[in-house]
């Protein structure tokens, strides 16, 4: 590697810092609440009922602990997983590719893409290239037991990963024949899924965990969950940038193309759950590495060209129109009023209270340093409520909080909260008075 490649390199990585700093920020909630949770004493899965695999949330070790606290040490930890993967992308695409120019082409693609397909969103699939493009390393150099342990830790973090894994054991038996390298795989893969499965055990948390990782999610989530489907500008933005390298795969028959066709498959699972742009990114990588792969190849003629001309013209339009809409310094759930609410439930609470929280943002119970009623948490989606509703109405019939918040303006979905979480509306109704107002929000305080 020379010197100017180290100095556009470098130009690369600071002008994506620069970008990330001028985007509008959207750090889930989920981040926040859920480790704090953990950390407060409430077991997950039986007590912080969710639907994902527990990742950096629901373990001991979690975001909370590594100190990922508030939203701009959140955007510090998007920003450094950004450069990671960025420094990644150019150590794998140059072994790959066999060429430290097409590496940074593939780089810039990144700089230009990753923002585009809600790169300014922290989630917990931003997480996920930093361990599948090492994985992809590690199978292109056939290292069978790191690889494995790498997609170990892929699927602790996100369950829809399990099929790239059975896809990555199934070709590893293909291309060698050889059981000895499918143990090793294995070997390596149920290292941290057993650690977990051990925690979760140790905890007395399994079966609630098997209920909401798998039974809840093929049934009522699968009912209720999903959300619409993708309008026809978004799945078009998703054929060029996704389908092109996905098709220029398929027509190179070399192996590296296979890999690299495993994995843009197997990290796209995650569109199986909702189709958001964000659930793009862990697949990103794998298709840019592509779409320099297939520039190579059909720039050395004229109708290539043009395909490359039409194709930058379009990013030039695209991205237009996503920058005119967000670039900004706003930051979701963590706006003016959330903080003020916030103020306002700090003015009647102290550190460690049980109050509840219906409509207003949860994770109001990590920033006010509270703790939910009944010690019973989960996000007030209807999905979740149709599930949970009488389980959090008894935890707030038993604790009798003295301080709740609600917000019934609110809507998800086009179903009012009010609605799906009727039985415990009703009782706050009945039993709370309010006492003060920030925004939609009331503070309501028991009767005496």
């Amino acid at each position: 590697m020379n010197k100017l490649t180290l100095i556009i390199l470098g130009i690369i990585l600071v002008l994506h810092v620069f970008i990330l700093t001028k985007l509008i920020f959207f750090p889930y909630p989920e981040q926040f609440i859920y480790p704090y949770l953990v950390n407060s004493g409430l077991k997950p899965y039986s007590q912080i009922l969710d639907q994902h695999f527990p990742g950096l949330m629901l373990l001991p070790i979690n975001f909370n602990n590594l100190g990922m606290t508030t939203p701009d040490i959140a955007r510090i930890w998007l920003i450094s997983v950004v450069l990671l993967t960025q420094l990644l992308l150019f150590f794998v695409s140059g072994k790959i590719l066999q060429d430290d120019k097409k590496a940074l082409l593939v780089n810039i693609l990144y700089l230009i893409w990753q923002p585009f397909f809600e790169g300014w969103v922290l989630w917990v699939d931003s997480f996920l290239p930093l361990m599948l493009l090492p994985a992809a390393y590690f199978l292109h150099k056939q290292k069978y037991g790191l690889l494995g342990l790498l997609l170990g830790l892929v699927i602790i973090f996100k369950q829809v990963m399990i099929p790239l894994g059975a896809i990555i054991a199934l070709y590893i038996f293909w291309e060698n024949k050889k059981l000895t390298n499918v143990k090793n795989y294995l070997l390596g893969l149920s290292v941290p899924l057993s650690l977990m499965v051990i925690y979760l055990i140790s905890i007395e948390v399994f079966k609630d965990f098997l209920f909401w990782t798998i039974t809840f999610n093929l049934t009522t989530y699968a009912q209720l969950g999903r959300g619409a489907g993708p309008t026809l500008a978004h799945l078009f933005r998703a054929v060029l940038v996704f389908g092109t390298p996905f098709i220029i795969l398929l027509k190179i028959k070399e192996r590296t193309s296979q890999i690299l066709l495993i994995f843009l498959i197997g990290s796209l699972m995650g569109l199986f759950t909702r189709f958001d742009f964000v659930h793009f990114q862990p697949a990103l990588p794998f298709a840019l590495i592509g779409t320099v792969m297939g520039f190579s190849v059909i720039f050395k003629n004229l109708g290539g060209k043009v395909l490359i001309l039409l194709y930058i013209l379009v990013l030039v339009w695209w991205l237009n129109i996503f920058y005119q809409g967000h670039i900004s310094n706003q930051v979701l759930f963590f706006d003016k009023n959330t903080y003020e609410v916030a103020e306002k439930i700090m003015q009647y609470t102290d550190p460690g209270d049980k109050i509840f929280i219906l409509g207003s943002p949860l994770h109001l119970y990590q920033m006010t340093q509270t703790l939910p009623a009944g010690d019973i948490f989960v996000f007030q989606f209807p999905w979740f409520l149709q599930v949970t509703q009488s389980q959090i109405l008894d935890g707030i019939k038993e604790d009798q909080p003295e301080i709740t918040v609600v917000d019934r303006s609110v809507e998800i979905e086009d179903k009012r909260l009010t609605d799906f979480a009727s039985e415990i509306n009703k009782y706050l109704q009945e039993n709370y008075i309010k006492i003060d107002m920030v925004g939609t929000a009331e503070i309501l305080k028991r009767k005496i």
